[in-house]
């Protein structure tokens, strides 16, 4: 029974500190959606790859024309130039899943690299604003709900534009 009771009194106590803890919001997603950072790195990104882009366009369209010639051409093609052309179709396409797959993984940890330190600054000026204001718990992951009194997305997105 004294057990119980001291329990039940601690339970009190901290939840009487908790209402007068102060807690704060943020929608990570369209804090990092709004940034200045996310824009100016994503266009970074394609200035980056556009060439690469452009060449696996280029290689592609090679690859379809050469397709293209061996349709047309093949009822007055010998057995060996068609199979000369097909194993240069072979090797084309091989050619442009190889530079696909290439690109796609050097634009995806190109893009982790850049999204990492939009997270980090994200995360100093989370902690400068805790700071500042006094906040106890700032929570930015999936919550079930947020008022709009905690929600303090605008104050963070906010100051990532003034430090752009």
């Amino acid at each position: 029974m004294k057990y119980l009771l001291l329990s039940l009194m601690a339970l009190i106590s901290i939840s009487v500190q908790a209402n007068n803890a102060k807690i704060g919001y943020i929608n990570i997603d369209q804090v990092v959606n709004a940034s200045p950072q996310f824009a100016s790195a994503s266009q970074k990104l394609i200035k980056t790859f556009k060439p690469q882009e452009k060449k696996l366009v280029k290689l592609n369209q090679d690859l379809q024309t050469l397709v293209d010639k061996f349709n047309n051409k093949k009822e007055g093609l010998s057995k060996e130039n068609i199979n000369s052309l097909i194993a240069e179709i072979k090797s084309l396409e091989q050619r442009v899943k190889s530079q696909a797959l290439l690109l796609q993984k050097q634009l995806k940890q190109a893009n982790e690299q850049e999204l990492e330190k939009i997270q980090t600054l994200i995360n100093l000026v989370i902690k400068e604003v805790a700071k500042k204001q006094a906040f106890d718990l700032i929570l930015y992951q999936e919550v079930a709900f947020a008022s709009n009194k905690v929600n303090i997305t605008q104050v963070i997105s906010n100051k990532l534009k003034e430090l752009f």
